[in-house]
């Protein structure tokens, strides 16, 4: 699987739809093909993404970094700046209870450790809602801090990412991101690439 990736992500849906062309003229080699697949894209019932016949992909977006997975299996990519945040009370509400009661256990250690467990967790459940094409406000999810859940029927794979040292420095915060994957067993290794920002009219 492969990770194309910018942090001069200036927001907006055109800007996204841009470097996910950007992207896919990479992934392709074809310019022309690759416009075609970005008009072509559709959204499931809860918005994830997705092109008849092509290849599986996953967008996500965190302050001024953009990034987008593609492979051949059904897949999630999340991307979260830290923050500060209640992160117990967050878990309590969104977690299930045993990666709540995992956060809650930390915050008695390390309250740092206990943050930066909330978001490696966080990313690995929004990746797998973004893999079962489910809802952001799905309760009912399975615990994910182990890197494996079954959901719906079916059996994936979460693990925490790192992008290569530099990139992405997130704004002086720390990156969290991890990846989703429908299947089991180990997850395939991940090239990174990153994006070189071409200008509307290089792309034209």
């Amino acid at each position: 699987m492969i990770i194309y990736y910018t942090d001069k992500y200036k927001g907006g849906r055109e800007a996204s739809h841009g470097l996910l062309r950007e992207a896919l003229t990479e992934y392709t080699g074809d310019s022309e093909r690759a416009g075609q697949l970005v008009c072509a894209m559709k959204k499931g019932e809860h918005g994830k993404p997705y092109i008849d016949g092509f290849s599986c992909f996953s967008i996500s977006h965190t302050g001024g970094i953009w990034a987008v997975l593609i492979t051949d299996r059904e897949c999630g990519l999340d991307i979260q700046l830290g923050r500060d945040c209640d992160a117990a009370s967050i878990a309590r509400r969104w977690f299930a209870p045993a990666d709540a009661q995992r956060i809650e256990d930390l915050y008695e250690e390390n309250e740092e450790a206990a943050s930066a467990e909330f978001f490696r967790i966080w990313t690995k459940r929004e990746a797998l809602v973004k893999a079962m094409g489910s809802s952001v406000y799905e309760t009912d999810l399975p615990p994910v801090s182990s890197g494996e859940a079954e959901a719906d029927g079916r059996n994936y794979i979460m693990k925490n990412i790192a992008f290569p040292g530099g990139a992405c420095s997130g704004e002086g915060k720390d990156l969290f991101a991890a990846v989703c994957m429908e299947g089991s067993g180990a997850s395939d290794d991940i090239t990174f690439c990153a994006l070189q920002q071409q200008s509307k009219n290089e792309r034209q």
